[in-house]
């Protein structure tokens, strides 16, 4: 099937091309009656778009219609591309060139007149296929329909019905209670070591679920010294469970060691140390591996065990010590409860038993599996039309194969906007279990275009796709849901992986050593084995990767090793999009030639520690939105100005200064991370530059000393963090007025402010809160120690709505409910989270966060270190596990 990405394509495009119309270079150059002779002909074809994707299935015509129809809207993007590239570049000579020869010498070798035949060229050609494709859709008897414009009229879901509010453990209480006496119960001599229990069962039953509940029951944590959780999924490679599992334990990743190096590391970190170990959707059914990795599990003290999730009866046999546990079916008693939580709002039953009834006939259709249920569920939440739920029990998706998860999650998308449909299906290329960051996640859409302007031109897109991932994780199409202050991190099922997989086949690809062949048709690249990616996929189908858009290099692989062999895979993929680095790369440069790539909008070097410097040719890439640069870069040019589109930037240095005219003349940056740069003592004076900057995380910087004065012109910063800068003093930012030192004027609108781990900070700087007095919400301090008292501007914030005071022990004790010195200037605040209080007493925040939901300060750590992590791929819990 061609999914729904050719209305969604178009749709995209005819945005663009609304835009293009009028832009100057088009105009110039003769390129506006072309753009809107393609305009016309692309809107007679994209009324009839919806309604030929929901017939594509019952008629093979339309789907190969569509399939052909997509490939001219892929090429019609990339010419469009190309004129907002070059668009891009011309800007740049304008206002920029004259100050670089390099710079002028590079883009006067652009023959304009030859590129505007060019283009023109290419655009009638594609008219041409698309009125040759359009005079087809007579055949089809296709309806016309009004463009889907849901992502504009979107209302904000309760975000709090996530998958974890449900989380499939209604009716397991008996299953939970079984495994943890098992796993509770002494050793006795002759047991088997490690003790491995499998608990068994098809997709979706919730075995994850359960066990994990197991794990963080106190009356099982109490046993062992150590807990580690892996999830191992298809591919067993012993050395990626290793890495995985020392990382669980340690939080080191060891991307560099070899296996012999990574098995003695884990019996140094195992030895002597009775521990519990979760090991997650296990697939292999090969004894070999499974008995090397036993032999090390056993390094451990008597009494470790193991906790194995399969569907596989053949991998429990194989890796069991004692009987698995067969998880049965839910209930369907339990099945009807969990239905009823996720679809009704409290006291919407009684209101509607009619609704009550089809629910129990769509129920009966599950077949009682609790992922199937929750999904149905959460997608009827609130609605109250009959049809709406009729809709769902007559789909003709039951009478797929399938054992009723197959068929509810295919109806659960079915029922998915057509922009969250092409949203969800891209996040296929990863792979599975990956740990996404929303922030990351929104980029990485806005790179392929997946994210449509709303009717309101100041919403940034980035919090369109803010609104995308919400609804997603409240449709249940992410779980394992963790919020923070300045982000969250999410997964996907794995059944959710596979649906999307299968969904979008004809585009993505999976590259390993069992697959290495690539058709035209393939447009993203997940690489799973990178010898077979290099030398025999790209040898043998080099002109197969013309069109390919993006390619991932996950986490279990070391990106490239060859620097020649990715000079000739970079030369190949001329209309690349993203490129992600998971692992980063092997070599210190990168290759030159990627300056080449015009259409590069998001690059993402991953956790590389031997990428010490960027490429010259980096400020080419004027289309690029997004860099995560990786964490062994010397120094980032200060060329990075030249990248006038760059939006999103993730920042690790090992320079003392951040250069002027660099960062500073970022004008469309709206996100900056700025971390673990331990020699940076200074940031760059010229910030007055970031004129859209609204995000500003420094983290692990111990050598910075300042905040510079030009931070007073970041007018439109609205969340700002800064942790473990142990060497920062927030009182030193200061100017001089009339010869006097002063305390620096801001006039700021920050919604969010933490100071975490700044034990050189020996006063709070108002300036920072009065400069926000009217649009500060929440304010975090933790780990500030020398911090004495509450400045008397607190007590201005009206707008303030969350306080939380931790291991700051003066503060704790002037901010002390009602008897606290500062107290009359804190109680004004809605939700204040104080600790170390000798009374006890807390507000309505901290009792929050005792019943499960994370409170301010685990968000706080969430956003700060893990949310950092997550977004340069591969590592664990930082913060939060400490």
């Amino acid at each position: 099937m061609s999914g729904p990405f050719a209305s969604t394509i178009a749709q995209s495009l005819l945005v663009k091309l609304g835009t293009f119309a009028g832009q100057e270079f088009c105009l110039a150059w003769g390129l506006e009656a072309d753009i809107a002779r393609l305009e016309k002909r692309l809107s007679a074809i994209a009324a009839v778009l919806s309604d030929a994707e929901q017939k594509q299935s019952k008629n093979d015509k339309i789907r190969f219609w569509l399939n052909d129809l997509r490939e001219v809207l892929y090429d019609a993007e990339d010419v469009l591309d190309e004129i907002e590239c070059e668009t891009l570049r011309r800007q740049v000579v304008k206002t920029k060139g004259s100050t670089s020869r390099n710079v002028r010498r590079f883009f006067s070798s652009s023959n304009m007149i030859k590129f505007r035949s060019k283009m023109g060229h290419k655009i009638k050609k594609i008219i041409e296929r698309l009125a040759e494709i359009s005079s087809l859709k007579s055949e089809f008897n296709l309806s016309e329909q009004a463009i889907d414009r849901s992502h504009v009229l979107h209302e904000e879901t309760e975000m709090n019905r996530s998958f974890e509010s449900f989380s499939g453990l209604i009716g397991r209480d008996k299953d939970k209670e079984l495994i943890i006496n098992l796993l509770a119960a002494p050793s006795k001599v002759g047991d088997a070591h490690p003790f491995v229990l499998p608990i068994v069962g098809m997709g979706g039953l919730g075995k994850t679920s359960l066990a994990k509940s197991v794990c963080d029951a106190e009356n099982v944590k109490s046993h062992f010294e150590l807990k580690m959780e892996v999830c191992v999924s298809d591919d067993f490679s012993l050395k990626q469970v290793i890495q995985k599992i020392i990382k669980s334990a340690t939080g080191e990743r060891c991307a560099d060691l070899d296996v012999g190096e990574l098995e003695k590391k884990l019996e140094e970190i195992l030895n002597g140390r009775k521990y519990l170990l979760l090991l997650d959707d296990v697939w292999n059914e090969d004894a070999q591996k499974w008995l090397l990795l036993k032999s090390l599990l056993s390094k451990g003290a008597d009494g470790s065990k193991v906790i194995v999730t399969t569907r596989s009866q053949r991998v429990a046999d194989i890796m069991g010590t004692v009987a698995a546990y067969n998880l049965s079916l839910l209930g369907q008693e339990d099945c009807l409860s969990l239905f009823y939580k996720c679809a009704f709002k409290e006291g919407q039953m009684e209101l509607y038993p009619n609704l009550v009834g089809i629910g129990k006939q769509i129920v009966a259709k599950c077949k009682q599996v609790p992922l199937a249920v929750i999904n149905l569920g959460t997608q009827l939440y609130g609605k109250t039309d009959e049809t709406e739920w009729k809709s769902v029990r007559d789909s003709e998706k039951w009478e797929d194969e399938g054992d009723g998860i197959l068929p509810a999650l295919k109806i659960s998308y079915q029922r998915l906007p057509t922009h969250l449909k092409r949203c969800f299906l891209y996040c296929s290329v990863f792979p599975k279990d990956i740990k996404f960051a929303d922030l990351e996640l929104v980029q990485f859409w806005m790179a392929h275009g997946l994210i449509l302007q709303s009717s309101n031109p100041n919403e940034k897109l980035e919090d369109i796709g803010l609104r995308y991932v919400r609804e997603l994780i409240s449709r249940c199409f992410f779980q394992d849901y963790l919020h923070g202050w300045f982000g969250a991190s999410f997964k996907m099922h794995d059944l959710m992986h596979d649906l999307a997989s299968s969904l979008a086949q004809n585009e993505f690809l999976i590259i390993s050593s069992r697959n290495h062949q690539i058709s035209k048709t393939t447009r993203h690249l997940t690489v799973l084995d990178s010898d077979s990616f290099f030398h025999q996929t790209v040898p043998k189908f080099p002109n197969n990767f013309h069109h390919v858009r993006s390619i991932v290099f996950a986490d279990s692989v070391v990106g490239p090793t060859c620097k020649t062999d990715f000079k000739k895979c970079i030369s190949e993929f001329k209309h690349l999009r993203s490129l992600e680095l998971t692992n980063g790369s092997e070599f210190e440069a990168f290759p030159e030639k990627i300056g080449a790539l015009k259409h590069l909008r998001y690059l993402n070097f991953g956790t590389s520690a031997k990428l010490k410097r960027l490429p010259k040719s980096i400020f080419k890439l004027q289309n690029l939105q997004a860099l995560v640069t990786g964490e062994g870069l010397e120094e980032l040019p200060k060329d990075v100005r030249y990248m006038i589109s760059l939006r999103f930037l993730y920042l690790t240095t090992q320079q003392k200064r951040l250069p002027e005219g660099g960062i500073g003349c970022l004008e469309c940056l709206q996100t900056l991370f700025i971390a673990y740069c331990e020699n940076l003592e200074d940031l760059c004076e010229d910030m007055q530059g970031l004129k859209s900057l609204r995000k500003l995380v420094i983290y692990r910087c111990n050598s910075l000393i300042s905040l510079p004065r030009s931070i007073k012109c970041l007018t439109t910063l609205e969340e700002f963090g800064i942790s473990e800068c142990r060497k920062l003093d927030l009182m030193t930012i200061q100017e001089e007025k009339k010869g006097k030192i002063q305390p620096l004027s801001l006039s700021l609108s920050l919604r969010i402010v933490i100071f975490d781990d700044l034990p050189s900070t020996i006063a709070l700087p108002e300036q920072f809160l009065q400069g926000s007095a009217e649009s500060l919400q929440t304010f975090i301090i933790n780990k500030c120690q020398k911090i004495r008292e509450m400045p008397e501007c607190i007590g201005n914030l009206k707008k303030l709505q969350n306080l939380e005071i931790s291991d700051c022990p003066s503060l704790n004790k002037r901010c002390r409910k009602e008897t606290g010195e500062d107290w009359p200037k804190v109680a004004h605040i809605p939700k204040i989270n104080v600790d170390g209080d000798d009374s006890g007493e807390e507000t309505s925040h901290s009792e929050a966060g005792s019943s499960g939901t994370p409170s301010a300060r685990e968000e706080d750590k969430l956003s700060l270190g893990f949310l950092l992590t997550v977004i340069i791929r591969g590592l664990q819990f930082v913060r939060c596990c400490c």
